[in-house]
């Protein structure tokens, strides 16, 4: 065996002595297909409650998920269409992340020409867009051979690659197909609305009103920032459903963190809180710790759980002790900034608000604004929704006031 080969051993050797055949925790909900997916989501009864009871109504509906960015709205999303598809065998359900420039029109129909793979007509829009099909579709045509005419052959040429003209008329006719396979209906989830500007989701949105209200089923995510309030409000008939998915409190955090344990645990699966084997590598003190660091976000909880069991990997521990945790803890730190790619103008806010605490409009001075070159707190506003949307501050629950604090790792050691 090589170097390489060894380092492998030893890499899986280390993950296998904290009682696990992987790391569990990922950014990226998994697959709808996937039981991965069954074994770690937790929490969200009562919205999932209120989608689901929409679902026992024969008129089609139109939801709008939404809240802070790495709250779990993409997670939410896949867990409502993975049930769908368990206790709906009838109803098509088709996902897509918002792609960059197109409109929701022609997302939609890539979405639900992606699950119509047996049909035919399905398949050539997808292909005449440049997106891959199972197999490759030509267009054919007759060909006249002979001085007069007598005589000729079939000719196949690839179909040429174009966008829709009227991509609201060809998913009606898409959909109108769809309804004939999956009697009881189609519901067309697009994820990821808040990575675009707002301005555009508010105008996608715009154009949008009347195919949300056509043949199928809509759910949609969204920072709320990108939609318009006009179109929030029930007088505009829009969204029949408007969920706002919060953090989540510390006991859903604990349960969520046995669950992710428990789907790559090599043995000894419990799933009480209250047994401290449900929490290993982790002491129930660690677990707890971990949870309240986590702020109830499950994309900082999962950036968050990597680098500590990655960390716990190369100390080959076998316990997540308060001095592994730490470890890991502060490890992560760095991770998160390196990820975010930091402006000049946001590192030094980001150091700012690390040293100074918790700020808002009560609490900066004009000394504050002068130092970070800013005239008001409403001008750093942005900056510090930047941080946030990075793990690297989070928003504070206040009424009158919008507050923000550093997550709180441990220092780097000097």
């Amino acid at each position: 065996m090589t170097t390489a080969d060894d380092i492998f051993d030893q890499s899986t050797s280390n993950v296998q002595g904290l009682g696990l055949h992987e790391i569990p925790f990922t950014e990226s909900p998994p697959d709808l297909d996937s039981e991965t997916l069954q074994y770690i989501f937790t929490g969200r009864e009562h919205e999932l409650r209120r989608v689901f009871n929409l679902f026992q109504s024969r008129e089609r509906r139109r939801i709008l998920v939404y809240g802070r960015i790495g709250i779990g709205k993409s997670a939410f999303l896949r867990e409502v269409l993975s049930v769908l598809r368990r206790k709906r065998p009838q109803m098509l359900t088709a996902y897509i992340s918002l792609p960059a420039d197109l409109d929701l029109a022609t997302t939609a129909l890539i979405a639900v020409a992606r699950e119509m793979a047996d049909d035919e007509w399905a398949q050539r829009q997808l292909y005449q867009m440049g997106i891959p099909t199972a197999k490759i579709l030509k267009e054919r045509s007759a060909e006249v051979s002979g001085s007069l005419g007598i005589g000729g052959r079939l000719a196949e040429k690839d179909l040429p690659i174009t966008k829709p003209l009227y991509p609201t008329v060809s998913l009606d006719t898409l959909l109108e197909r769809a309804q004939e396979k999956y009697p009881q209906g189609v519901v067309i989830a697009i994820d990821d609305l808040d990575k675009r500007n707002p301005s555009a989701v508010r105008q996608m949105m715009h154009d949008a009103q009347g195919m949300l209200k056509g043949r199928a089923w809509f759910m949609l995510t969204g920072h709320p920032m990108g939609i318009t309030g006009d179109l929030l409000t029930s007088e505009r008939g829009l969204f029949d459903l408007q969920l706002k998915l919060e953090e989540l409190d510390q006991p859903t955090t604990y349960k969520m963190l046995i669950n992710y344990l428990n789907s790559a645990r090599i043995s000894n699966r419990s799933t009480d809180p209250n047994d401290a084997r449900s929490v290993l590598p982790f002491t129930p003190e660690t677990a707890a710790r971990f949870c309240e660091v986590s702020l109830g976000k499950p994309r900082l909880f999962n950036r968050l759980g990597n680098t500590v069991l990655d960390t716990a990997a190369n100390m080959q521990a076998t316990s997540i002790t308060p001095e592994v945790l730490a470890e890991g803890l502060r490890a992560a730190a760095p991770e998160l900034r390196e990820r975010a790619a930091l402006s000049v103008q946001e590192e030094r806010i980001r150091a700012f608000l690390e040293q100074r605490g918790p700020i808002s409009d009560e609490t900066i001075t004009y000394e504050d604004l002068e130092q970070l070159g800013f005239r008001s707190f409403s001008d750093i506003l942005p900056f510090l929704e930047r941080l946030e949307a990075a793990d690297l501050a989070h928003q504070l629950d206040q009424d009158d006031t919008k507050a923000f604090a550093p997550i709180a790792l441990p220092p780097a050691l000097e």
